[in-house]
């Protein structure tokens, strides 16, 4: 499992920078205030981070040159998403009631882990989170970011 350090690019947490330990990742995710969504390039590629248009309670998806990677489902009222790619399914949900630290299930045994690992400055002026993301190798990079996405968007009280 490689993990990848995850830390806010500005003061208004509208945009994460992700790192890896194993090859060089810089990947901006920008978090657009007005709706749920966002977008990263990776591998000369550029992916789509939306939520299905016109439905309050519409699937999560990950999208790249007109295909559907992957996408999730979240509960009404538990912090908790089903999480399908190709012919897997993933539970991402609360390591204990009100965790900051978001287990990731794959037929009932855990596989991955999101969670805070303390504090950053900013620029010099601001204090803020920085995450650890601890998923397994068999994921894609685009996939371990639109999971860290879910996340950010529960962690954001927008969901």
């Amino acid at each position: 499992m490689a993990q990848i350090l995850a830390k806010p690019s500005n003061i208004f947490w509208s945009s994460y920078d992700l790192y890896t330990p194993r090859f060089i990742l810089t990947v901006d995710i920008p978090l657009f205030w007005y709706r749920e969504g966002g977008s990263f390039d990776w591998d000369r590629v550029h992916y789509t981070l939306a939520r299905e248009p016109f439905r309050w309670s519409g699937d999560f998806l990950l999208r790249a040159n007109g295909q559907t990677l992957a996408s999730a489902s979240k509960s009404f009222w538990l912090r908790k998403f089903i999480v399908r790619i190709d012919q897997r399914e993933l539970v991402i949900k609360p390591s204990f009631f009100y965790s900051r630290r978001f287990v990731v299930l794959e037929n009932d045994s855990v596989v991955g882990q999101i969670a805070i690992k303390g504090l950053t400055y900013l620029r010099g002026f601001s204090l803020s989170f920085r995450w650890i993301i601890d998923l397994p190798d068999y994921l894609s990079v685009p996939v371990q970011v639109f999971i860290f996405w879910l996340i950010v968007l529960v962690w954001r009280s927008r969901l």
